[in-house]
Order: C-alpha cells, then structure tokens, then sequence
C-alpha cells in the first residue's frame, strides 16, 4: 500500500476516462456550483439594467434622376449624355449619403446637443466632443438597408426612447434632403454665365474687325455683294454679247447699204417733153384733106397734092428721126436718198453700239477686277465670318445651359428630385428588450464558466485521484487502495 502511495506521485501525466472526468467533476460539485451562482448572478444583475429599446423605421423610393446623366460642359447638350445607372446602384449611392458624417452632424446641430445628454447634466466637454460623442450615439443606432436592384431604402433607428428614435430618424431624412440638394446642384451656372460673358466680348471684338474689314474693302455685305458681282457679270456679259451681235449687223447693214448706194445714182429724170411736129403736121394734112374732099373729088389734083405731102412725111416719121428729147428736167433720185438715209441712220446705230460695246468692256473689266478683289479677300472673310458664328453659336449654346442649369437649380430647391418620402419615422408604442436572451446567454456562460472552472481544478492536481486512473497510466494493475495518513 505504501508503494502505491509512493508511486502516485512519479512524473507520468495521468490518463483519465470519462468516467473519470464525471466522477472527478461531481468532487468538485460544490466549487463548480459556487461559480455559477457567482457568475449567474453578476450577469443576471448586468442583464436586468438593460432598457428596453424602440424602434423608429421609415423608407425611401429613389430612382435615376437627371442627376446621374452624364452631360458634357462643352458641345452637343444631348449628343453625348450618357445613360443612367441602375437603380441599385443610385440607391446604393443615395444610401451613402445619407450614412455619411455630414448629414449625421447636420441632424445633430438641428436637434441640439442637449437632446443627445441626459437630462439635468451640464456637459462641459468641447462642441467637437460633443457633437463626436452625439454622432457615434447616431451610428450605434442608425441602419441603413438596401438590396442590389431595389429602388427602396430601409432606415431604422434604435434607442431606449421611443420619442427619441423617431425624431433622429426624421432629423436624418430631413438632413439628408437639403444635403442631396447641396450635392447634386449645379454649381456650373456662376461659371457658365461668366463664360459666355467672356464669348460676348470676344464676339463684339470680332464684329468690329469684321466690319472694319467690310469697311475697309467697300462691302456691305460679303456674300450679297459675292452673288450681286456675279449676277451682275452675268448681265453685263449678256449685254456685251448682244452688243457685239447688234454692231456686227448693224456693220453688215451699213456695207449693204453703202454697196447698193453706189451702184444708185444720185439723180434721175423728172420730166422729159418729146419733139413731134412732123405728126402734128401729118394730122393736120388730113384734116386739110377731108375739107379738100368735101369740095374736090378725090382725084383731083388738090387732092392728090395733099395726099403726096403725107405720104413724104410718113416716109419721114417712118424712118424715127422725127421723135426726140425735145426738154429734160433731172433731180435726185429717190431710192438713193432712202438708201443715204438708211446708211446715216445704220451709221449711227453702229457708232453707238461701238460706244456701248466699249462702256460693257469697261464695265466687265472693272466687275473682273472687284471679283478678285473679293476672291483675295474670300479667306479673311470666311475666317472672320467663321469666328463670329463659332462665338455667336457658343453665346447661345450657354445662354440655353444657364437657363436650364438655373431652372434646374430652381426645381431641385423647390424639391423636384428623385428621391420620394415612403413612409415617415413615427414613435413606435412597443418596445423590444433583450433580457431573456442575455438571461439565456448568461445562464448558458455561467454553466460554461462552472464546467471550465471545474474541469481546471480536476486537472491541475497532482498524482492519481482514483485507482483506475493510476493503473491505466502505470499500465498495472491495482491490487487495494487505502486511504492516506493524516500528518
């Protein structure tokens, strides 16, 4: 027996069973209950100062709004927009906001620090501090919920005050309405306005070398003056070709005239009287022979004598030297006047066309030489004219973004956003505590606390508490056990 004692004290670790451990457990029952009660009861007492906590939700429907439209500064206002984001994605982005630390010390400044303290307590901490520690009370209670592809944001807000909880919650939303409206403002319209001020006087420095320029070349108006140029070519060069025909005919004319002039005379007969005496003479000796008749018979010799007479002085005008110009009156010719007449008339119309035809030369000539002034000028022109449009187009571009970034302003200051107040934060009536499940939690971490306070003391202690434990870590076997002398 003395050795057995002896050797429940060598070096080897005992091996225990289960058995063991439960009876060696039950030992140290009366330790193990002890921490138990203690431990049951610090957290029992801990638990039961807890306050019941309320509650306050409210929720929120955004969706894409113009905001999240991409929009370049300068160019096309809707060529280049991109396309809004999804409406997860905006929530989640609405969701930061309100999370953020601005918006939480925004509702902190609008309740007032004295709501965040206790009451009767003058806290004479910094405002940094202050307005700190009230920050942290808001994130320990706040709640922000969202899902990927849902429009609706979740807000809840805990605290041991019903009243409370409802109007941080309220101060939140209301914070975060006016920040969003900060955040998504349009703060281009002060640099568009002077931008375009800036396009203005660049525009009026342009005009006044635009018209200088038309000054200096004698233009009113470049391009009127441009189409009026070659319009009037166009007549002009009509008008030449015309002439020219005219002088060419009238040329023409002239040599006809002259030619059929010249093969005219100048004077013809007017009145011509013919000598015709030896007739007059044969008539009157016929008369002279009737007479004769009517007295003589014809044969008689008075009679014959008559008859000899006028047949000589047939013979006689027979032979055509008996009829001639007795008297001519000559004067001009008719036709030759007209034809002269013609010819100074065709005269004039050729030296006229001439003169015309030179004063259309002249004219041609001189609209040659103003439209090669302007087609020298053409490239100042269009680069002078380019620059007023450019400028005049930008002046209008920004008037129109100025008035829109304005307008906009304007609605979003009158709430016209994308972000719509579901429900309101309203004072829950019931609260929730959480003492029976820390009651549980504290039963079950004193039992923990107990097992692991007991199974420390089992196997902390030296040698071999029972005989089982002694053979199965000598590995022989256990012939009697006595009990140990008291010293």
């Amino acid at each position: 027996m003395r050795s057995a004692t002896t050797t429940a004290y060598v070096s080897s670790r005992p091996r225990y069973g289960l058995f063991d451990v439960i009876g060696l457990l039950f030992r140290e029952l009366f330790v193990m209950i002890l921490v138990f009660v203690l431990v049951l009861g610090i957290g029992a007492a801990a638990v039961m100062t807890l306050k019941k906590t309320y509650t306050a939700g409210a929720s929120l429907l955004v969706s894409p709004g113009q905001e999240y439209v991409y929009q370049p500064r300068v160019g096309g206002m809707t060529d280049r927009q991109s396309q809004p984001p999804a409406v997860g994605e905006v929530a989640q982005a609405e969701a930061n906001i309100i999370g953020s630390r601005e918006v939480k010390l925004r509702a902190v400044r609008a309740l007032g620090l004295p709501f965040f303290q206790k009451p009767g307590r003058v806290n004479t901490d910094p405002v940094a501090k202050q307005e700190g520690d009230a920050i942290k009370f808001i994130n320990d209670g706040l709640t922000i919920s969202t899902t990927p592809q849902g429009a609706i944001i979740g807000l809840t807000f805990e605290s041991d005050n019903a009243e409370k909880s409802a109007r941080v919650l309220n101060a939140i939303i209301d914070q975060y309405q006016i920040r969003r409206r900060e955040v998504f403002r349009d703060g281009t319209t002060e640099a568009i306005q002077t931008q375009r001020r800036v396009f203005e006087d660049e525009l009026a420095d342009a005009d006044r070398a635009y018209e200088d320029f038309l000054a200096s070349n004698d233009i009113g108006d470049f391009a009127a003056s441009k189409a009026a140029l070659a319009t009037t070519y166009q007549t002009v060069l009509a008008d030449k070709f015309a002439a020219e025909s005219q002088l060419n005919q009238a040329a023409r004319r002239l040599q006809t005239l002259e030619a059929q002039q010249a093969a005219t005379p100048a004077e013809v007969t007017l009145q011509q009287d013919l000598n015709v005496s030896a007739q007059d003479q044969i008539l009157q000796l016929r008369t002279e022979r009737e007479q004769l008749l009517a007295r003589y018979q014809p044969g008689s010799q008075p009679v014959l004598d008559i008859e000899a007479r006028i047949a000589g002085l047939q013979e006689y005008v027979a032979s055509g030297t008996t009829v001639g110009a007795k008297e001519v009156r000559l004067g001009p010719n008719p036709v030759w006047t007209e034809l002269e007449s013609t010819r100074i008339t065709t005269q004039g119309e050729r030296d006229a066309m001439a003169a015309r035809l030179a004063v259309v030369n002249r004219q041609l000539e001189d609209i040659r030489r103003r439209q090669a002034t302007l087609t020298r000028e053409e490239s100042e022109n269009a680069t002078l004219s380019s620059n007023r449009d450019v400028l005049t187009a930008s002046i209008r571009e920004f008037q129109q973004r100025e008035t829109q970034s304005r307008a906009d302003n304007g609605l979003v200051a009158a709430g016209a956003d994308n972000v719509r107040v579901i429900e309101r934060a309203a004072a829950p009536t019931r609260g929730t505590s959480l003492k029976l499940p820390l009651l549980a939690l504290v039963v079950l971490f004193a039992g923990f606390t107990a097992l692991c306070v007991g199974l420390l003391r089992v196997f902390t202690k030296r040698g071999y508490a029972t005989p089982a434990i002694a053979g199965r870590t000598l590995e022989m076997p256990v012939l009697a056990v006595a009990p140990m002398k008291a010293h």
